[in-house]
């Protein structure tokens, strides 16, 4: 039995309504949303994946992938979606900071990043050279370093 006739099945024991309690643009976020639900023994239906999975356009036009659950669910699932949320927004804080983040000279974290690749790309197809100098340039405000 595919998963599609056991996800039938289950919606079709069920006795209460499906609740929606989270709409995604995109099938990967929706995607993890129900598999964090699924792993706290939550389950839950995505509704429109295949229409978005064929055609990311149509996410729009169709009202994105709804996330449902069972209306007794609602609350502990709300509860685990909040901290999976906070989790992955701490997650991204970390990466931010990295090693291009602080200055190497003084550990200051206000820096300023300067791309020059727009300039280079221009400068190339003017002159129909290509120019590999794509710089990005960063500098520290604290001390005056800068660093590549």
């Amino acid at each position: 039995m595919n998963r599609l006739t056991l996800n039938l099945y289950a919606c079709a024991d069920m006795d209460g309504k499906l609740v929606v309690i989270a709409e995604y643009r995109d099938l990967p976020q929706a995607g993890l949303a129900q598999s964090k639900l699924e792993a706290n023994g939550v389950q839950s239906f995505l509704e429109n994946q295949y229409m978005v999975g064929v055609n990311w356009l149509y996410s729009t036009a169709v009202g994105g992938i709804k996330l449902k659950v069972h209306e007794d669910d609602v609350p502990r699932a709300n509860e685990i979606l909040k901290t999976f949320e906070m989790g992955c927004s701490e997650e991204l804080d970390e990466e931010t900071l990295t090693s291009e983040a602080t200055c190497p000279v003084c550990g200051s974290s206000k820096i300023i990043t300067k791309n020059y690749t727009r300039k280079f790309a221009a400068i190339s197809l003017l002159l129909s050279l290509p120019l590999f100098f794509f710089l990005k340039r960063n500098s520290c405000q604290e001390c005056g370093h800068k660093w590549k």
